[in-house]
């Protein structure tokens, strides 16, 4: 193989120091995309890896049907009972444990602070499944009692400041089992914080027994929080889960029967097994609300191969710059080339010479991505939601893929341009006669692809911020302005604490209304009317509920002190429900409900309009608001405008009067909303950086396609101002054949980026529409970016004198 003349490769780059500089810093940013979409990639396929376990470590599914009439839907979930039922009736499963937390979060005492923390309730196995190291404390017992505690490391230290802490008490306040055990509970061991990428995380563990003394349920029927098995090396996962289903049939007999009895349809309940690796990127919890299966982070391998794919573009469009630049810059040394092939030289040295230029270049651009991608990683971080370390990162694997990509860079910007520059035929270089292109087919393509990509991204950017826009301002039909809200969880006189929050506030004219309601649980219960049932969903309300959030009644009333019997026997409902339930006249009709502690028949006093209870990718459900007494933990408190300050104050005052060892915290209605779209909002900054960066890079692109077809038109232009014509006769003359691109670009990616972006839509059940005008925008957007890269080159080859052009053959 030709060895490059390592002194003329270096000579020529500095000589070029212009286009050198372009190709690097242009190029460093599409590998520095590439980079971190690959930092991305790897992190999300890293989690729970740790596990010793693995790959025998299983989570056990639910699949049944929850409501008659419905599809089957897949939970990560299960009950209290099927853990110790399938391992005393399965050989191949090992060990289990069962997990209950994850989103539950509860406020602890110890060493006379109070800090809200996050819960989770395992059984004493669960350091002998997962790969949590303790720092102090025996794995084999630290959960055995029904006292234990094992708090993470940064607990102990904002607790203690120590991690020395084994037999310290802690306190629960308002904790139904704590309150139970009435005896201090005590901390039996330490444990490192869960790594980021894991899909358990806590602050605190309790023994699975402490929290079965306030909740101990033996419903096969349920299936709420995760059990976790350890299988034989060799089992068979379906054979294992058809077991799994044999021990339900055997067993939860007496419940599917009064199950048929109540509702009259069987739940159809089987079961199967997830590997630990696989939960992380299909969790099975969002759109079932399974906030206590342990299990947090969940993702979607949709993001990861998302962010490659922009990463690929941005870096084609990257190397299209490479390729067009690198021709445009070496059209100095066709005389070079030229002369070389007279004395001999070969085509593969030609080639080699050019290729090892385009690799040193290729390799300062990887360099400076790689520092780029260390420095820009903390804010990478903060727009992906992620913790990403680049030191971390770093592995024998990475390594690979970084050496992967920097061969296929080199291959994909350097072959082809020095494959060109070596088919230059001598006579024609020497006497000037050589015509590469801005106008031949395969040039004009790049730049066709790389505008579509540029305005396909632009047009996403402009759907998305459209979508979360609307978003944001549609009507929800309630009024979220002006309001807080506090949840409060736990055992408590919740009759006293109403009392006196409402004695604190009552003489605070800062505070417009109060409002107890509950903590906002969109799950679906069954209700029965005229033989009928309707899932729907149920909420507490008082009679200030209403007029707080402005929700305005369609017919009948609202719920009123004056009304005693409104407490037990009356409801509000939705337009949806009433429609769902078939009613023409629906005030007065008669409903029953299975709700647990508001149960029975009840009577439609009122309809309201639909407002949204959740977030706008679900339809607004069937919806039911009943009185009772207020027995969770949801309050709303709306203040006046122009006194937040005081009014905030005056809560605070009042929340801590009420519950003085309870954590206070707040939070703003809308800022709750907002949170329904926090992945959206990501996305939306991420693509619009993408957006960004590719339209500069094209931007580069066309600035060097535009020197190549000034200087091959010189002689043309110095022609046309010796004859007449104007500076701008000349721009538009130039800028033609580049916007004509641009326009063909626009016209290829307009049709992929409506379908795509309308897949995503989908998403949504309340949506807005795709108009011509985001994506007239888009285009004239390009068009604008294209038309002053290319009049910058086009204005000097306009003005310059044509003497100098036409003095020469």
């Amino acid at each position: 193989m030709p060895t490059p003349n390592l002194k003329i490769t270096f000579r020529q780059l500095w000589k070029s120091k212009l286009y050198s500089s372009i190709n690097v810093i242009g190029l460093a940013a599409g590998i520095t995309c590439m980079l971190l979409a690959i930092l991305y990639w790897k992190d999300e396929r890293s989690f729970d890896t740790f596990h010793e376990n693995n790959p025998n470590l299983y989570r056990i599914t639910t699949t049944l049907v929850e409501n008659k009439g419905a599809g089957k839907q897949t939970i990560g979930g299960t009950g209290q009972v099927q853990g110790p039922a399938f391992k005393s009736q399965v050989p191949e499963v090992k060990d289990y444990v069962r997990v209950l937390g994850g989103d539950v979060p509860g406020d602890v005492m110890a060493s006379g602070k109070s800090l809200q923390l996050k819960l989770l309730f395992a059984d004493d196995h669960f350091f002998n499944l997962f790969s949590f190291p303790l720092l102090h404390g025996n794995p084999q017992t630290v959960l055995k009692d029904i006292h234990s505690a094992v708090i993470t490391e940064s607990t102990a230290l904002k607790f203690f400041n120590s991690i020395d802490v084994i037999g310290k008490p802690i306190q629960m306040d308002a904790d139904p089992s704590a309150k139970r055990l009435a005896e201090p509970l005590i901390i039996t061991g330490v444990v490192k914080d869960p790594p980021a990428n894991s899909s358990i995380q806590f602050d605190i563990l309790f023994s699975f027994q402490f929290m079965q003394l306030s909740f101990d349920d033996n419903n096969w029927l349920n299936a709420y929080l995760g059990t976790f098995v350890l299988l034989s090396p060799n089992a068979d996962i379906k054979a294992v889960a058809a077991k799994f289903d044999q021990v339900y049939a055997s067993q939860a007999g007496q419940q599917r029967t009064a199950n048929i009895k109540s509702y009259g349809y069987d739940p159809q309940v089987s079961y199967g097994l997830q590997r630990m690796t696989d939960i992380h990127l299909n969790p099975l919890s969002e759109k079932n609300s399974n906030a206590e299966g342990g299990i947090i982070n969940g993702s979607n391998p949709v993001f990861s191969w998302l962010f490659l794919g922009i990463a690929g573009f941005i870096l084609l469009m990257a190397a299209i710059n490479f390729i067009n630049i690198s021709i445009a810059a070496s059209l100095k040394r066709a005389k070079e080339v030229g002369v070389r092939k007279i004395v001999g030289g070969s085509k593969i040295q030609i080639i080699w010479q050019f290729l090892s230029e385009s690799a040193i270049l290729c390799l300062l651009a990887f360099l400076l991505a790689i520092i780029g991608t260390r420095f820009s990683l903390p804010l990478f971080n903060r727009l992906t939601d992620k913790q990403i370390l680049f030191s971390q990162s770093l592995d024998a694997g990475l390594l690979f893929y970084f050496a992967l990509l920097l061969g296929m860079i080199i291959l994909l910007a350097g072959l082809y341009p020095a494959s060109v520059l070596s088919n230059f035929i001598p006579a024609e270089v020497l006497y000037n006669k050589q015509r590469l292109s801005g106008r031949n087919a395969f040039g004009r393509a790049l730049v066709v692809i790389q505008f579509s990509l540029a305005i396909f991204l632009l047009m996403a950017t402009l759907v998305y911020y459209r979508q979360m826009d609307y978003v944001r301002t549609k009507d929800l039909g309630y009024n979220p302005q002006l309001v807080i809200r506090t949840s409060l969880v736990g055992d408590r006189d919740y009759a006293q604490i109403r009392s006196i929050l409402q004695h604190e506030i009552s003489s605070e004219p800062a505070i417009a209304a109060i409002s107890f309601t509950d903590n906002g649980n969109n799950a679906v219960r069954n209700t029965e009317i005229n033989d009928r049932y309707v899932g729907a969903v149920h909420r507490q309300a008082d009679e200030h509920y209403l007029p707080l959030l402005e929700i305005p009644l369609k017919a009948g009333r609202n719920f009123s002190a004056a009304f005693p019997t409104d407490k037990t026997q009356s409801v509000i409902v939705n337009e949806t429900f009433v429609k769902a339930a078939g009613l023409e006249n629906p005030i007065g009709a008669r409903v029953f409900t299975d709700e647990p502690f508001n149960g029975g028949a009840k009577t439609i006093i009122g309809v309201v309009k639909d407002f949204h209870t959740g977030s706008l990718r679900e339809r607004i459900p069937p919806l039911m608001l009943f009185m009772g007494d207020w027995t969770d933990g949801g309050i709303l408190v709306k203040f006046e405008k122009s006194k937040q300050k005081e009014a905030m104050a005056a809560w605070e005052k009042a929340f801590r009067q009420a519950m003085p060892n309870l954590q206070y915290q707040v939070h703003f209605l809308d800022e709750l909303n907002a949170r329904e779209y926090v992945q959206e909002a990501h996305w939306q900054q991420v693509i619009r950086v993408a957006a960004l960066l590719s339209i500069m890079i094209c931007a580069l692109g066309l600035f060097g396609l535009a020197h190549l077809s000034t200087r091959q038109r010189v002689k043309e232009i110095g022609v046309r101002k010796v004859l007449g014509a104007s500076v701008r006769q000349i721009v538009a003359l130039l800028a033609a054949d580049f916007l004509k691109l641009v326009m063909v670009a626009f016209v290829v990616a307009a049709p992929i980026a409506w379908f795509v972006m309308n897949r995503w839509l989908q998403d949504f059940a309340y949506r807005t529409t795709m108009g011509a005008g985001v994506f007239l925008l888009a285009g004239l957007l390009a068009l604008t970016v294209a038309f002053i890269a290319v009049s910058a080159q086009s204005v000097m080859a306009a003005v310059a004198n044509p003497v100098s052009s036409l003095r020469s053959e």
